[in-house]
């Protein structure tokens, strides 16, 4: 006679339903998150080492994780932080109490000890995600830190920066239109000439408005990458390289949604996200005057720009390059990045 099949106990009360629920849900969570983890280590060990085996080949690391996100349809946001995971940590436990959460913050402690001595606490005193984004914030914002002379767990051996584009406020090229000749100020916004500023000038030429009154001036000096530069008012920043900027023009102004050009900030749906959005912040506490440089527009319709804060202190910040340096964008591809005007 076959045996009888075994009797699955099923919950009687809502009390033990509810019970064995969030313990079937906490066991099945975790060895997802455990999974993933060990994913993201695996691969960034994997481009980690490729990427030492060939690190005498310039430019090399850019390549071949831009290369890897388009056969895979993995983004290189992604691979870029498992690069950095692996670089942070070693060795990880999985075992342990934290999620890919966790470790995207931690990733963003320069000092190793100070990285290993919070990665111990949070696993000691059971932080959420939210807990740790606190200390980690207030570490990162603390005086001093990272003056030790230690370098961050960077996603490339050293970041591929931007070569900043900045041009003079003020200047413009001539252009001609159906109804005579006329100042680009760009946006696709023109000034026409009267008969007396238009006179001894032709289309090409690159001139000066003086002041939002308008007048016109000679700027025999200037070169096309002197063009396109504009001071601004920072309205709201949208997330790390997006913002929202009131645009001074000669006799107007305009409201326009910028993107940082050759960067890509994580989704503000992360932890990374909302870090990259708050340092910009941060930066933006101590700036007298934002001056950009823009480019055209990206698949978005979104001006792309160079963004530059001149601090009270008197120092000049190019924020596009900020983000790459501080582990808070990864570049993106060459189109985006070399237009020129």
């Amino acid at each position: 006679m076959a045996a009888a099949p075994d009797v699955v106990s099923i919950p009687r009360t809502y009390a033990e339903l509810r019970r064995e629920v969030e313990r079937v849900l906490l066991v099945g969570r975790r060895a997802v998150d455990v999974a993933w983890l060990r994913t993201y280590h695996e691969t960034g060990r994997l481009i980690h080492e490729h990427l030492r085996r060939n690190e005498d080949r310039a430019d090399y690391g850019a390549k071949v994780v831009g290369r890897l996100a388009a056969e895979t349809e993995v983004s290189t946001r992604v691979l870029y932080q498992c690069v950095q995971f692996y670089r942070c940590f070693p060795i990880v436990q999985t075992s342990a109490q934290l999620g890919w959460s966790h470790y995207q913050l931690l990733c963003q402690v320069i000092a190793p000890a100070e990285r290993k001595t919070l990665a111990a606490q949070a696993v000691k005193q059971q932080w959420t995600v939210g807990e740790l984004q606190t200390r980690v914030r207030a570490l990162n914002a603390a005086p001093g830190v990272g003056g030790s002379g230690e370098a961050p767990c960077a996603a490339l051996p050293a970041a591929k920066l931007l070569t900043p584009k900045l041009g003079t406020v003020g200047r413009y090229r001539v252009i001609a239109r159906d109804d005579g000749l006329a100042v680009d100020v760009g946006f696709k916004l023109y000034r026409p000439l009267a008969p007396g500023e238009a006179r001894g000038l032709k289309a090409g030429a690159i001139v000066g408005v003086i002041d939002s009154d308008a007048g016109i001036e000679p700027a025999p000096e200037a070169k096309p990458a002197h063009l396109f530069t504009y001071r601004v008012k920072i309205g709201r920043v949208i997330d790390g390289d997006t913002l929202l900027v009131t645009i001074l023009l000669p006799q107007c102004q305009m409201d326009e949604k910028l993107r940082l050009r050759g960067l890509d900030c994580p989704e503000m749906d992360t932890p990374a996200g909302k870090a990259a959005k708050r340092y910009v912040e941060t930066l933006l506490v101590e700036t007298a005057e934002v001056i950009i440089t823009t480019s055209k527009v990206d698949k978005y319709d979104r001006y792309l720009a160079d963004v530059h804060l001149r601090q009270r202190s008197g120092e000049t910040i190019f924020l596009n390059n900020a983000l790459l340096v501080g582990g808070h964008a990864v570049p993106m591809g060459e189109a985006q990045a070399e237009w020129t005007p």
